[in-house]
C-alpha cells in the first residue's frame, strides 16, 4: 500500500504534463528559422569577444 504514495504524484504530475503538452501544441523547432538567425548570433558573439559595439 505504500507504492501508492509515491505512484499516485508520478501518475499525476505526469497527467497534467502530458495534458499541458497536448493544449500548447508543442512541436519541434523549425530548424530553417534557426538557421537564418545562425549569422546574427554569430555576428553578436564576435562583438562580445572583442568588446567593441561600434558606438566609440
Amino acid at each position: 500500500m505504500i507504492w501508492l504514495y509515491f505512484l499516485l504524484p508520478v501518475v499525476i504530475i505526469g497527467g497534467i504534463a502530458v495534458y499541458f503538452e497536448k493544449k500548447s501544441g508543442m512541436t519541434q523547432p523549425d530548424e530553417n528559422k534557426q538557421a537564418d538567425n545562425l549569422g546574427e548570433v554569430l555576428k553578436q558573439n564576435q562583438i562580445n569577444i572583442n568588446g567593441t559595439t561600434g558606438t566609440d
